[in-house]
């Protein structure tokens, strides 16, 4: 590899001593030469470094790696022994202590006894808890299987001013003749006839 002597050596060998020479020009020129070489070279030493580091990385014993591995295992146990401790097994609110460790990198304990997370863990199950209650006072709950029963929609159905029913028009339509039977089998049942108007067909 050319040295930085040599280069400039060979700079001043290719200027020609005349009586016409700028040596302000050619100072200059030389100059940017010895700024562009030395950018050159560190681009080359950040390269071998960089090459360094990763023959580096591939010699590192097998152990260190295991090491490492284990070590994100133990983590990991960790963090599910201290949300099981409080409590905490509802995926929002995994979610929220996830957040918490990436934003704050804290370890698992320390973020469990945080009073902030603490009270926003609180707003999360209070929120839940107040959607449950109101799902409750509406009567929906149950999931999909309460839906197949006709007597949901029954319930469900309002009255129209002729005194006809009118049912909610997200019935499913597999369910007309079941709840058209229990409707039917009710009126029949009680000796009064029954108007029915569906709105969903």
């Amino acid at each position: 590899m050319e040295t930085k002597n040599e280069s400039l050596d060979e700079d001043f060998s290719e200027i020609q001593e005349s009586d016409d020479t700028d040596w302000k020009v050619e100072t200059s020129n030389v100059r940017e030469k010895a700024i562009r070489q030395r950018e050159k070279t560190k681009a080359l030493r950040k390269a071998l470094d960089e090459r360094d580091a990763k023959i580096a990385e591939l010699e590192k014993p097998k152990s260190e790696k295991k090491a490492e591995k284990s070590d994100d295992e133990l983590l990991k146990r960790l963090d599910k022994l201290a949300l099981k401790t409080s409590g905490i097994n509802e995926a929002d609110e995994v979610e929220l202590f996830e957040k918490w460790k990436t934003d704050t990198g804290r370890d698992s304990d320390s973020i469990v006894e945080n009073n902030i997370f603490k009270k926003e863990l609180e707003d999360l199950r209070t929120a839940k808890a107040n959607q449950k209650a109101t799902s409750n006072v509406r009567g929906e709950t149950g999931g999909s299987e309460i839906k197949n029963d006709p007597d949901y929609w029954i319930a469900k159905a309002t009255k129209n001013p002729d005194g006809s029913m009118n049912f909610p028009e997200e019935m499913p339509k597999e369910l007309y003749t079941k709840v058209l039977d229990k409707v039917l089998g009710n009126s029949e049942q009680s000796g009064k006839p029954s108007d029915l108007k569906f709105y969903n067909k």
